[in-house]
């Protein structure tokens, strides 16, 4: 039966894991870390540069952390 909890957690609580999700992106994209930017070996690499990726996924980084503390700061 605790099995059944952990979606039903998931669900309530998103937001946390929005908020984590948002922080590993927005280091990634500051620390430059290869396993997030380097556009090397994959079939679109030609459309977007490392520094492009980097920016990409740091508006995504603070998007997904201003949604989850704005949800969290509406259930209070």
């Amino acid at each position: 039966m605790e099995g059944a909890k952990f979606p039903a957690i998931l669900r309530e609580h998103w937001y946390l894991i929005s908020l984590a999700i948002g922080i590993l992106l927005l280091l990634g994209a500051i620390l430059n870390w290869n396993w997030l930017c380097d556009p090397t070996g994959k079939p679109e690499s030609h459309r977007y540069s490392r520094g492009s990726r980097r920016a990409i996924f740091f508006l995504l980084g603070i998007v997904l952390i201003v949604s989850s503390l704005w949800r969290c700061l509406l259930t209070l």
